[in-house]
């Protein structure tokens, strides 16, 4: 299958641009003059400059006129040559020797007519609709400036600066665009310029609602705070990580705004309130057609030349937006049904040679599954070995991107690859229950729970009542009464386990034949990971339904029972129960299946502390305190992991020793407080829990990793930095060739790589680790720790460790402080040494 053009090559461009290649060199496309005029031996350009009579040869100083026969027997006496434009018409010319009265009917020689003052339609379309389109073009560039610089201003300064723009906002939209210029018709001669002016005076609010709005988004990103943390000056932040990241939805929406203009330009030009009378519009040659009810040529024109040109500007500003944001754009796809004799009695789940590819990639290769009803299986994987594209297919939620999908999928019997829409929609809603991995973005974060679950019973054709019951019965359920005492509660005021309840909730209100949860416990920590699993298969064996577990957890596979199936490369390469011996298997599957061992640790003894905090404590707004007096301590060589249940104030407590969050208590550094300004930025960095967020999108590889030199080692010269670059992308076991990829062309384990080399780059004392390792699969968590306890020998930074995972723990700290409701319950020394081997001890 062929990709998606470019977006130049699309046919809305190729449009637009073929149109403007017309109509912007008018004066050479419809005039009453020679393009080009060869006379005694010289060539002038008449259409550009209108030459006088005596210019010519002639007698009279006045502008000479081309159709005159006189002027063109002078011209032929002369021996002169011309060149005519194809339309041989000025927007102004009135049509010698019309056969009948103006507005005259199309004819050879005017092939749109003329209008009621005997002018060529079609000249003055072409002139037109360059001035529309010019107008708009206008009109949306200062629009964006303006709305750019208004809409980041307020989102990057917020507060009482981003209150007092947004009211003046509201009120300046209040103004009537119409009453202004009735006022400013009344004063002055309206211009090109002066309606362009006024219009980007309110065209801009969109822009700037938007800007404000990605803004306000990526001031919460990890690559933020991590510039932040890193000492990157505010308006660096502003310029270099968030503008460009903001202009995407941004310029998705100028095409729109430049149909916007086109259009507010016609109807003010068909009110008398545009362009000076005369001037050739598009909304003038909609006056002369109302005026002309019996020319139906003008009206035709004039529609089509206005819904044509809208019609490709609008187009392409879709296109735009689909090249922004590849996901809008879904691919044209070769559906390849397998026809199969009848399925297994039993099965709510036969999936048969099934293949799915993204372009060349081939993400699924000949995958067979079959589940039983009321049976386990899990599916375990690392990331990219296509369980989750395998799950999304099952359920008919195709990534847009996948070019082509074969084989055969059967739910209760009935095949899905190929079937009609309406059919897969209806086998799809009554058979299958699915749960993703964040519940906060399965959740609608402005309805109540309550509410959401009750709209999931009511899709099985239950009166409101009848849902609110059901909706209270399955809560309870799952082990969730507080959106039933709570019915107001919107899904921010439960923890991350209550949301991951109350969409189990949701996904099983029609009970399904088969449950489908994709890494439903990837996020939460140990306890809630356990009670969740559990509570999956307690629903399994009470509903008697299916589940389907998709997980790269192999704790997690083993929990539910059943069956284990292992994939890899796209293939399923082993299937086994969940209890079965690794003895004799692939090594690549001991070290998937394969618990973690502890690591044997010999920590340097501790000597004086390199950072102090006494007394951290964090409230957000008028809650309850998320931290109360923190006290904690971090020696050089040593790992202090800080751990606890999810919503403790773990992560709160990192960001409150980087001074990212408004924090009280004392920070001391080398028993020293933490002084003003950011130069001590560099001795401490963070590495977020997110590789996928952390590192700014725009940036390449190179231009990441060099940003800290730039900012705390302004004596290296470019060749230097770039050789600091290259050295620290081989320590933490990145080739070189990766220096000039963006993130999105990273593997969650490379992206976290490069953000533990951002780091460590510019040799910080103190280095941050908030959940590195939560979104890894199990090899690369195994690498990623190993990386990180041999940085630390080489280097001896001090750690601070926040997770919640015991492994993690076991695998990299010294000591070990744990938290509860903000609340230090607990602290105590690990007494191991250090492993001599630790990947293969880590794995």
């Amino acid at each position: 299958m062929a990709e998606r053009r470019p977006l130049w090559r699309s046919g809305p461009a190729i449009g637009l641009g073929l149109l403007a290649l017309v109509v912007l060199p008018a004066e050479f496309v419809a005039n009453d003059r020679p393009v080009l005029l060869w006379l005694d031996g010289q060539v002038s350009s008449p259409a550009w400059s209108r030459p006088t009579e005596r210019q010519l040869g002639g007698t009279l100083p006045i502008p000479a006129d081309f159709h005159d026969p006189a002027v063109q027997a002078l011209l032929a006496r002369r021996g002169a040559v011309q060149l005519w434009p194809p339309v041989p018409f000025a927007p102004d010319t009135v049509a010698p020797g019309l056969p009948r009265a103006a507005p005259a009917a199309p004819g050879w020689r005017h092939p749109l007519g003329t209008d009621d003052q005997a002018r060529d339609v079609l000249a003055r379309l072409i002139w037109g609709l360059r001035l529309s389109l010019g107008f708009g073009a206008l009109v949306t560039a200062g629009a964006v400036l303006l709305g750019l610089a208004m809409g980041a201003w307020q989102g990057w300064r917020g507060g009482v600066t981003d209150l007092v723009l947004q009211r003046l906002t509201e009120i300046w939209s209040g103004v009537p665009l119409t009453f202004l210029l009735l006022i400013l018709a009344s004063v002055i001669a309206p211009n090109l310029w002066v309606l362009a002016g006024v219009m980007g005076l309110f065209f801009w609010m969109g822009i700037a609602g938007v800007t404000r709005a990605e803004f306000f988004r990526l001031r919460a990103q990890d690559f933020v705070r991590a510039a932040t943390a890193m000492g990157v000056p505010a308006r660096r932040i502003a310029w270099v990580h968030i503008l460009p990241n903001a202009l995407a939805p941004t310029l998705s929406i100028a095409p729109f705004l430049a149909a916007g203009a086109i259009t507010t330009l016609a109807g003010l030009d068909l009110l008398g309130l545009g362009m000076a009378p005369g001037t050739p519009t598009l909304g003038e040659l909609l006056a002369q057609a109302r005026n002309n009810l019996h020319a139906p040529w003008l009206a035709a024109a004039a529609v089509a030349a206005l819904g044509g040109v809208l019609l490709l500007v609008t187009l392409l500003g879709q296109r735009l937006r689909d090249a922004l944001d590849p996901r809008l754009a879904p691919a044209k796809r070769i559906v390849t049904p397998l026809a199969l004799p009848a399925g297994v009695p039993d099965a709510v789940l036969e999936v048969r040679a099934l293949e799915l590819d993204f372009g060349a990639v081939q993400a699924v290769r000949g995958v067979n599954l079959t589940i039983a009803a009321g049976e386990a299986v899990a599916l375990l994987g690392d990331s990219g070995s296509g369980k989750s594209v395998t799950a999304l297919a099952i359920c008919g939620l195709i990534p847009p991107q996948a070019t082509r999908l074969a084989g055969s999928i059967r739910i209760a019997g009935r095949q899905m690859v190929g079937a009609a829409e309406q059919t897969r929609r209806a086998v799809l809603r009554d058979s299958i229950g699915l749960v993703f991995q964040e519940p906060a973005e399965a959740l609608n974060p402005l309805h109540p729970v309550l509410r959401q679950v009750a709209e999931a019973a009511a899709t099985a054709g239950l009166s409101r009542r009848a849902a609110q019951a059901r909706a209270a019965a399955l809560l309870r359920m799952v082990g969730l009464p507080d959106p039933v005492a709570r019915p107001r509660a919107l899904p921010h005021e439960f923890s991350g386990g209550q949301q991951q309840r109350a969409v189990i909730a949701m996904a099983i209100a029609r009970a399904p034949a088969l449950l489908i949860a994709d890494e439903p416990t990837a996020s939460l920590d140990a306890a809630l990971r356990a009670s969740l699993l559990a509570l999956l298969d307690d629903l399994r064996q009470r509903l008697g339904m299916a589940l389907l577990l998709i997980t790269h957890d192999a704790e997690a596979a083993r929990a539910i029972g059943g069956r284990i199936l292992v994939m890899r490369d796209g293939r399923i390469v082993a299937q086994m129960p969940a209890g079965a011996a690794l003895r004799g298997a692939d090594p690549a599957l001991q070290r998937l299946l394969a618990p973690a061992v502890a690591l044997a640790r010999c920590p340097p003894p501790p000597g004086v502390p390199v950072l102090e905090a006494r007394g951290i404590a964090v409230t957000y707004g008028r809650g309850a305190p998320a931290l109360r007096g923190i006290d904690l301590m971090l020696h050089r060589g040593r790992t202090l992991a800080v751990t606890g249940p999810s919503g403790c104030g773990k992560t709160s407590l990192a960001l409150a020793l980087l001074r990212l969050l408004p924090a009280t208590g004392e920070v001391l550094l080398d028993g020293r407080p933490l002084p003003p300004g950011s130069t001590w930025r560099r001795r401490m960095q963070v590495v977020f829990q997110n590789p996928a967020t952390s590192l700014s999108p725009r940036l390449s590889v190179r231009r990441i990793l060099a940003e800290p030199l730039r900012l705390h080692m302004p004596e290296l010269t470019a060749g230097e930095r770039q050789a600091r670059v290259l050295v620290a992308l081989a320590e933490v076991g990145l080739d070189a060739a990766l220096a000039e990829r963006r993130p999105a062309g990273l593997s969650g384990g490379q992206r976290q790589r490069v953000a533990i080399a951002r780091a460590l780059i510019a040799g910080p004392d103190i280095l941050l680790l908030d959940e590195p390792t939560s979104a890894l699969d199990r090899s690369v968590e195994a690498e990623v720790l190993a990386l990180l306890a041999r940085l630390q020998g080489q280097r001896g930074f001090a750690c601070l460790l926040v997770t919640h995972d015991p492994r993690v723990v076991a695998a990299l700290a010294d000591e070990e402080l744990h938290l509860e409701a903000g609340r230090v319950i607990g602290h105590r020394l690990l007494q191991t040494s250090r492993s001599p081997n630790l990947e293969e001890t880590v794995s």
